[in-house]
Parts: structure tokens; sequence; C-alpha cells
């Protein structure tokens, strides 16, 4: 996984990264990521959000189906819990500048190990 990882944004356009496409551990998974380190200025501020996808080795695209992450109680932790899952599994980062941003903005993240879990028969 993607361990203390820095991304920087300069200028007005979001910019958008893809992890590769890892193999499912199991059915279902806990996914968390932690914002170690931000600044996001702008008013409004700048965003970073994480989406991933889950899909089949022989569907086509740079995406799959979609699963959002939300943020436990105010921290810098940011968790889903998908089921059902695919072959494989991948995140879509995107970083968007805030408005008035004058210099660059950006996070440093890290992704948890997955806590990979079967349905129960």
């Amino acid at each position: 996984m993607h361990i203390g990882t820095q991304l920087m944004v300069i200028g007005t356009g979001a910019r958008t990264y893809y992890t590769p496409w890892l193999p499912k551990g199991a059915d279902n998974a806990v996914f968390i990521y932690e914002l170690v380190q931000k600044s996001l200025t702008g008013s409004p501020a700048s965003t970073f959000t994480v989406t991933g996808y889950t899909k089949n080795r022989e569907d086509a695209g740079s995406e799959g189906t979609s699963f959002s992450f939300s943020n436990m109680s105010g921290s810098d932790f940011w968790k889903t819990e998908p089921t059902n899952l695919k072959q494989l599994v991948r995140f879509k980062i995107t970083l968007t500048p805030g408005t008035g941003v004058t210099g660059p903005d950006g996070v440093c993240y890290r992704f948890l190990p997955p806590t990979w879990y079967d349905k129960a028969v």
C-alpha cells in the first residue's frame, strides 16, 4: 500500500492519480487511510478525496464499481468497508486546489494495511 506518499498541486486545476490494481484478498475489506500532514488552503479550502474501485480482470476501463470513504469522527482517518469485491481493487486520488491559493497545496497520506474477510457461510 502507499505509505507516506506526498502529493502537491500548483495552479487551479485538479490533479487525479490512480493506484495500481491489486488483487482482492477476500470478498470484503476494511480500508483506512490517514492524512499524515496537510496544507489545504484557500477559501473554500483545497480538497483531497479518495474513491475506491473494484472490477474483474476482463472488465474494460480504468474504473469499475465505486465505493467511497467517510471520515472517522472528525479525525484525519478515513474508512470504507466495501462488500462483494470483484477480483481487483484500486483507488482514485484527487487533489483539488482551493480558491485563491497562491502557492503549492498538498498532503502526505498513507493507507493502512487492509483487513480482508470472507462472507460467513
